[in-house]
């Protein structure tokens, strides 16, 4: 009797997803809700969207269980915006809709509805960091200083070049790297918190409620409840390259050691995110309703993994190097781009997880 040999599940891009090559380097990825936007080193910003009339889909299955359904339709062409002279090297999502680039001409843009906004210009300098937040507050860097833009205009003064920026939820306190640290800064509050790192701190986030702020700098992370003064030093055996909180509160790192974990509470060591963890690499991005991390790994896979039990779905087959990852805001598609200027949308219906949102 013949046994046939057990199948590997197809990756998921080859069932809900779809992509594009573009002539250019991808330097940076967003989301303007359903759209993933990608900026490009030639100055443009592409919009893709994630789902369209006639897009795969899942369905009942008959005698139980769901099925994939394939396209019925093509997806429909990007939108390429000439945003920039220059190559773009930021966006960032703006909560009122829209995202919100920096580029090497010096100048912050608001793309929005097919409409490009000049928020501010700066002459002769770089726009190398972007942020947005809620209540149409915005801020931009070159150099050492910050301008913030909206509510609360106001323009700051780093103690060195600017290397990152990040609202919380809230859109009140702005987390600023530079080089040789990281600050706090909040509307309305004249001290700002600073702790000294050494190096360029280009990584910032904020766990999904606004409580903890993560900031990255070489193998350090130092991490900081936005209510107290003590800073928690976190520190690990390789340059930290990826930095994200996971939906259940655990800040999720990703270095050439592998992908680690850590919770507030325990000790101020990060340990291996599941079995096999010591092959996943940057970049990474964390659900926001359930805990799943995406990831690249050695081969260059791009995968879906639980962050304490390592299993695996694979997105995408080995291919060029993943250079960013992105999470829809409602975790219904993940974003990708690749080093080889390939850039794509995987649908992800939540009933394609049956973990569900219960854990």
């Amino acid at each position: 009797m013949d046994i046939a040999a057990a199948r590997t599940a197809p990756p998921l891009h080859d069932l809900l997803g779809v992509s594009f090559v573009f002539n250019a380097a991808i330097n940076a990825l967003a989301w303007d809700g359903d759209l993933a936007c990608f900026g490009l080193a030639d100055g443009a910003v592409v919009m893709m969207a994630a789902h369209w009339p006639g897009a795969p889909h899942l369905a009942p299955r008959p005698g139980g269980g769901l099925a994939i359904v394939p396209s019925a339709a093509p997806p429909p062409p990007p939108m390429i915006t000439g945003a920039h002279r220059g190559p773009v090297l930021a966006l960032a999502p703006d909560p009122v809709g829209g995202v919100v680039s920096g580029g090497a001409d010096g100048k912050c843009l608001r793309l929005a509805g097919g409409e490009i906004t000049l928020l501010a210009e700066r002459v002769r300098r770089r726009i190398g960091v972007v942020a947005a937040g809620r209540g149409g507050r915005r801020a931009f860097a070159a150099g050492r200083q910050v301008d913030r833009v909206g509510p609360d205009r106001k323009r700051l003064a780093l103690p060195g070049p600017v290397t990152a920026l990040a609202f919380d939820p809230s859109g009140l306190h702005l987390a600023g790297g530079y080089e040789g640290g990281v600050s706090l800064e909040a509307c309305a509050i004249r001290v700002a918190p600073r702790r000294e790192l050494s190096g360029a701190c280009r990584l910032l986030c904020w766990s999904h409620d606004g409580s903890m702020v993560a900031a990255a700098a070489g193998p350090v992370v130092a991490v900081r409840r936005r209510t107290e003064e003590v800073w928690i030093m976190l520190k690990g055996d390789d340059r930290v390259e990826a930095l994200a909180f996971s939906a259940c509160g655990a800040l999720v790192m990703a270095s050439s050691a592998g992908l680690h974990i850590w919770r507030a509470g325990e000790d101020p060591h990060p340990v291996p995110a599941g079995r096999h963890a010591e092959e996943c690499r940057a970049p990474i991005a964390c659900h926001p309703r359930i805990p799943l991390v995406a990831c690249a790994d050695r081969a260059g896979r791009i995968v879906l993994r639980h962050p304490r039990l390592g299993d695996t779905i694979v997105v995408r087959e080995a291919g060029a190097a993943p250079v960013a990852l992105g999470f829809a805001p409602d975790g219904e598609a993940l974003a990708f781009a690749a080093s080889d200027g390939e850039a794509g949308t995987v649908i992800l219906p939540a009933a394609l997880f049956r973990t569900g949102e219960r854990q």
